[in-house]
């Protein structure tokens, strides 16, 4: 007993003292542009508070007021003075993958009015589309290779906010914008809104360089309607009952997802949590993924849980409870690894229960096996005393403690000669916190909340983060149904392969039709697409829908 409680302090020192020691680089990923929707996004910094939340602290975004203005319409992005400082910017921080851009709501909903012709409709939104893909193109020459997040909007609650908030209705700061659009009802506004937002997904389906998550609904979808709508049709439905992305177009946007001026409410703009929202489904959807390194690769269903009382389970356990002790074991098939070169490995898992005192606030104590820690690759009773190749405790970030979130653990460089190609690695996970508490992570049987290994090779493998290598093979649409182009304007393609998330060979071909590959037969998920050209090995990750 004696020795285990001195480990336990060791540990606990080491991991302290080695955790101030434990430093992460920021870096400037996404460049956050627009209207006021991306200028309360930025007054909020809800890029930096999301991706924490999602493991990706080391990650940030910038903006200014000049590039996220309040206000701003189309036409502004389109002027020099704009152009240059966005320019300016993303050259001042090469380092940024993204440009995150809001734009459009003020010039469809700004100028459309419930008396226009079907006709006068169009030509207002083909208008502003067009507007759009100008600014698209800017960006795209700004820095080649660019990502191009287009931000899209929620509902707005322009009836129920102006007539149950505010008595006199004409004195509410957005009554002049809902009269200049002729006091359209629920359905008439969001029907614009879905329709504008349609014509953008459909872009986006052609063009590789950008990424759009269609949600308009998604603040009906987290925050329900708990209290009776306080203007016709009224009734209520709780958070999670509607489905995506358009929820019940005959519903606004609930009240309480609106920004809260004290003394009012607003009709379009959201709260501090509704933005939260926005930026975390899309982070589900894309950043997440997308802020990987060179290769990711999830946990399989060989994952699970084990215990010093020789008790096996399918949860990931990690802590004690009633002097029992647990620890998770995950288990990734690295035998299809790009290349074993590693410059950078870390695994990500998300939060899903924390019960007594959280074992994330003391030492991890990882162990690497190359292959399986038992004679099964599943978890056995002997697994807790068998043999593994190497253990360390390692250096954790993110924010720990609350449910829902993810933390990154970074592995210690001594552990990469140990995850090999030629077989799968599994690692298994304890803690060393003394007192009774566990907590409990999400499994590998959804893929968007899956155990991740995150792989980032050293400079002998060419990947997918410089600007150059982006730009040298895009891929197109995504999410793809049943047909994924290939464009590789600059270079020749000699041969693919497409992985699942749990590195398995799904397809292999070296003939292409008319630089497209048909991946009608794949199941729904997400895939990584590796092609080789005559320039080099670059790695891309799609979903199949």
């Amino acid at each position: 007993m004696k020795t285990k409680l001195l480990s336990i302090l060791f540990a606990s020192l080491l991991y302290t003292n080695g955790f101030s020691q434990c430093s992460e680089s920021d870096e400037y990923k996404v460049l956050l542009i627009g209207d006021s929707w991306a200028f309360f996004m930025g007054v909020d910094g809800t890029f930096n508070t999301v991706f924490e939340k999602w493991g990706h602290s080391n990650y940030k975004y910038f903006t200014n007021p000049v590039v996220a203005e309040n206000g701003a319409r189309t036409t502004d992005f389109l002027e020099t003075s704009k152009q240059n400082e966005i320019a300016s910017l993303l050259q001042s921080y090469p380092s940024i993958e993204v440009v995150h851009l809001s734009i459009g709501g003020n010039d469809v909903l700004g100028q459309w009015d419930v008396g226009f012709t079907p006709a006068e409709l169009q030509d207002l939104t083909d208008e502003v589309y067009y507007q759009v893909l100008e600014i698209f193109d800017f960006i795209k020459a700004a820095r080649p290779g660019i990502k191009i997040v287009f931000s899209g909007y929620c509902y707005p609650n322009f009836e129920e906010v102006i007539e149950s908030v505010d008595p006199l209705q004409n004195i509410h700061p957005f009554y002049g914008t809902w009269s200049g659009m002729g006091f359209p009802n629920f359905l008439q506004i969001n029907t614009i809104l879905n329709d504008f937002s349609q014509e953008m997904e459909d872009y986006a389906a052609t063009d590789p360089q950008v990424e759009f998550i269609k949600a308009t609904g998604l603040m009906q979808y987290t925050f329900g309607q708990n209290d009776p709508l306080g203007v016709a049709p009224g009734g209520t439905y709780p958070p999670f009952s509607l489905s995506l992305p358009y929820g019940d177009p005959n519903y606004p946007s609930p009240k309480n997802s609106m920004r809260d001026y004290a003394v009012t409410k607003d009709c379009f703009h959201l709260s501090p949590k509704g933005y939260r929202d926005l930026i975390s489904y899309q982070t589900q959807k894309f950043y997440h993924k997308f802020l990987m390194k060179d290769q990711y690769l999830l946990s399989t269903e060989k994952e699970g849980g084990i215990s010093n009382s020789n008790s096996t389970s399918n949860q990931l356990l990690v802590g004690s409870n009633a002097n029992e002790e647990f620890a998770a074991i995950l288990d990734f098939n690295t035998e299809n690894m790009y290349y074993e070169g590693l410059e950078k490995a870390e695994i990500f898992l998300q939060i899903q229960e924390i019960s007594g005192v959280n074992p994330l606030n003391s030492a991890l104590e990882l162990s690497i096996k190359s292959g399986n820690i038992g004679s099964s690759a599943y978890p056995e009773n002997s697994d807790w005393t068998a043999s593994v190749d190497l253990s360390e405790t390692t250096c954790l970030f993110g924010n720990k403690n609350d449910v829902g979130n993810w933390i990154r653990i970074e592995l210690p460089t001594s552990f990469f000669s140990h995850i090999s190609s030629s077989t799968n690695t599994q690692i298994l996970i304890k803690s060393t916190n003394s007192a009774e508490g566990l907590v409990r992570f999400s499994a590998s049987s959804d893929p968007e909340f899956a155990p991740v290994l995150n792989l980032k090779y050293d400079d002998g493998y060419v990947g997918i983060r410089s600007i150059e290598e982006i730009s040298l093979v895009q891929i197109y649409p995504n999410p793809a149904k049943n047909t994924l182009n290939i464009f590789s304007p600059e270079a020749s393609i000699q041969a693919l392969e497409i992985y699942n998330a749990l590195g398995a060979l799904c397809l292999k071909s070296t003939l292409l039709e008319q630089n497209r590959i048909d991946i009608a037969n794949l199941a729904n998920g997400f895939y990584q697409i590796v092609v080789q050209t005559d320039k080099g090995r670059v790695s891309k990750s799609f979903v199949k829908d």
